[in-house]
């Protein structure tokens, strides 16, 4: 229901702006591989190629209708704090990811200017108290195992719903990032399924599903003492 607030108001579509531009920097998939939008976001925009929460498919927060390890790239656009159950719709996310796929996601910072706003009343926008701080995010993520390939303050202006105020603070956007980059009114992660072993490479993958077939070699791994 937050998804219109991007679509038909001047404060969302400046935000909406902002991280679609964040997606679009860590979004590359080939045919290949399983790429899915879980959450909101018709503003996004993402090809029909992509399996897209609402437009494909519905499911609850922590019992996800995907296999283990059956997904490469995972768009989770304030995913974790509309989902009611943020840290068990983070557990399922690690737990449908492939080895060495990716999460992007984005959240509401509760400790911004925006934060203490009028937005975050549970109708327009998410309720503060369900906005996760952005370490406590990063602790739970490093619990599962994800590692934190990057992150991305965004959005430093005041929470004006008026395109000329808007433009007036737009000064604000690179002094923000420079002098205080915590008080912006949204994060961005990208988090990184490594787990250390061996699997099949995503270009051989279709080939021996098709012909059942597989070819090993061996290598010697030299360990710290030689």
């Amino acid at each position: 229901m937050f998804d219109n607030w991007f679509l038909e108001t001047v404060a969302g579509r400046y935000v909406a702006d902002q991280e679609r531009s964040f997606f679009n920097r860590f979004t590359i998939c080939d045919d290949l591989q399983v790429a899915v939008q879980a959450g909101m976001g018709s503003w996004l925009k993402q090809p029909d190629e992509w399996l897209c929460n609402a437009r494909d498919f519905h499911m609850k927060a922590g019992v996800w209708a995907w296999a283990d390890e059956s997904v490469d790239m995972l768009l989770m656009p304030h995913t974790l704090e509309c989902s009611g159950f943020p840290l068990g719709a983070l557990a399922e996310a690690y737990r449908v990811l492939k080895p060495e796929g990716r999460v992007v996601l984005t959240g509401f910072n509760p400790y911004s200017l925006w934060g203490y706003s009028k937005w975050f009343d549970g109708r327009l926008l998410p309720d503060k108290k369900d906005c996760l701080p952005l370490s406590a995010l990063k602790e739970n993520a490093k619990t599962l195992g994800f590692e934190i390939a990057f992150g991305q303050f965004m959005v430093y202006v005041p929470p004006f719903n008026c395109q000329w105020l808007l433009r007036l603070c737009s000064f604000m956007e690179p002094a923000g990032n420079r002098w205080w980059p915590h008080t912006a009114a949204v994060y961005g992660l990208v988090l990184h399924k490594h787990i250390i072993g061996m699997r099949i490479l995503p270009e051989y993958e279709h080939t021996f599903q098709n012909n059942h077939e597989m070819a090993l070699g061996m290598a010697k791994i030299k360990n710290s003492s030689g």
